[in-house]
């Protein structure tokens, strides 16, 4: 792994978001299809580093029991993410990444230049709680690494947005719509962001940020009902959003994503934030160059109540993701230096920045 460049994204959402199924979900579904789309290897460069997010994936993908209720663990603000480190009587917590090797396959078209290609993805899951107020801690470093990041993918929950809440009502049965849930300012967790990237980063209130960021708008299946025929018909299945292309001038086949179909969706979506969240649109195109709204649903139907516990648990066999995967990719398309192309009139900074 440490022979390879690193390219670090940041997940951030508030409590409850669905980052813990969405990253699994994620995961899960690179590891089956990246050789399949991209002609990429992507497996765990560090199997210690990513053991809870392998207890996941089993406990989605593996079950033995898969038309029975389970559970997630939330991600916390200390604990098996973590490493403490003691400095004389204080002890500060490092958040510990998920880290993923991905390298090109022989059949990938630059697939000659493995060790120049090859990168260790590190993804950084935080609790939402950091995010709130009060929840910065000054012997906590847990957020500095959206400073580092190439790309931040931002977890909007409809179901937490009480206008969203309320258009849904009478169109949506799931149980986060039609129960008394959570409720959260989550334009303010995205500003408590930017805040400290801002101070990280020494950047002044006039100034974007001028790396992507992936508005993963959660729960799609539970929030579906507000979108119009129009965008059904625009948003195309998953793999309508690959094109195939002849790699240069060689005869080597290599597979991009549709950034278009992605603007196109993120636009419509954009015009849906503004009729029920124009605050949080606010926030992040106030601190943000490049904003992209995605939908995403990391089981593709509603959780079920368990009456015992009061939380929310889904049955395996039941999961059906839909497009959880893209947020990762996009920015993988944009910021990996070509192991995922993209089209050539997108330009970003990539992970050539030092």
């Amino acid at each position: 792994m440490f022979e390879m460049r690193s390219l670090f994204y940041s997940i951030l959402g508030s409590p409850g978001s669905g980052k813990s199924h969405l990253i699994a979900t994620t995961t899960w579904t690179l590891r089956k299809t990246m050789g399949s789309y991209f002609h990429l290897s992507f497996s765990d460069a560090d199997p210690d580093s990513n053991r809870v997010l392998n207890q996941s994936e089993e406990r989605l993908f593996f079950n033995e029991n898969p038309n029975e209720l389970t559970t997630l663990p939330k991600t916390e603000k200390e604990g098996e993410l973590y490493d403490p480190v003691r400095f004389g009587d204080q002890t500060f917590w490092y958040p510990r990444p998920f880290v993923f090797s991905v390298q090109p396959l022989p059949s990938h078209p630059q697939g000659e230049k493995v060790a120049e290609m090859s990168r260790a993805i590190c993804l950084y899951d935080n609790a939402g709680e950091h995010f709130l107020p009060g929840g910065r801690s000054s012997i906590s470093p847990a957020t500095q690494h959206l400073t580092v990041s190439s790309g931040l993918i931002f977890l909007f929950d409809p179901t937490q947005h009480v206008r969203f809440r309320e258009a849904c009502k009478g169109i949506s049965k799931d149980p986060q719509i039609t129960t008394a849930g959570l409720s959260f300012r989550q334009d303010q967790v995205m500003l408590e962001a930017a805040n400290r990237i801002r101070t990280q980063a020494s950047l002044s209130q006039n100034e974007k940020y001028k790396r992507p960021i992936v508005v993963a708008m959660t729960k799609l299946d539970a929030w579906r009902g507000l979108l119009d025929a129009s965008f059904e018909r625009r948003a195309a299945a998953f793999g309508e959003i690959l094109q195939r292309r002849k790699h240069n001038d060689s005869e080597a086949i290599e597979t991009v994503l549709n950034h278009r179909r992605i603007k196109q969706v993120s636009l419509d979506l954009r015009e849906l934030m503004l009729r029920y969240a124009p605050e949080f649109v606010n926030a992040a195109e106030g601190f943000a160059e490049d904003v992209t709204y995605v939908p995403v649903s990391a089981l593709g139907h509603a959780p079920t109540l368990e009456a015992e516990t009061g939380r929310f648990g889904v049955r395996p066999g039941s999961i059906s993701p839909q497009w959880a995967e893209l947020p990762l990719l996009y920015l993988l398309s944009l910021t990996s230096g070509g192991l995922i192309p993209r089209p050539i009139e997108r330009q970003h900074n990539s992970d050539e920045q030092e």
